[in-house]
């Protein structure tokens, strides 16, 4: 054997040995026993009028959670509160004061 052919086996056996790891690699990455299918997701459906998410109503002690009580301008807990300006939630602010807005932070 010449002097440049052992250096050349040795880079065909890197070679095949570093295409023998890639390929076992990949096979790890298939589909394991049973091959079983994805189910499809659930079908989507709009939400219709007055219809909530939980489908109750937001006052149930189960969506909302015990009522702490009214909180009035004199009241110290009145200063905690924040305005919600998120265009996602639709305030009714009949009065126009903006009040309606304020809500407590979470």
């Amino acid at each position: 054997m010449s002097v440049g052919a052992a250096p050349a086996a040795m880079r065909c056996c890197r070679h095949v040995l570093l295409l023998w790891l890639l390929a076992a690699d990949a096979l790890a990455c298939a589909p394991g026993r049973g091959h079983y299918r994805r189910r499809s997701p659930r079908k989507l459906t709009p939400l219709v009028y007055k219809q909530h998410v939980p489908n109750v109503s937001e006052n149930t002690l189960g969506a909302s959670g015990l009522a702490e009580g009214a909180i009035s301008r004199q009241d110290p807990r009145f200063r905690e509160l924040v305005p919600n300006y998120s265009e996602d939630v639709i305030f009714k602010d009949e009065e126009g004061t903006g009040a309606d807005r304020l809500m407590t932070q979470l």
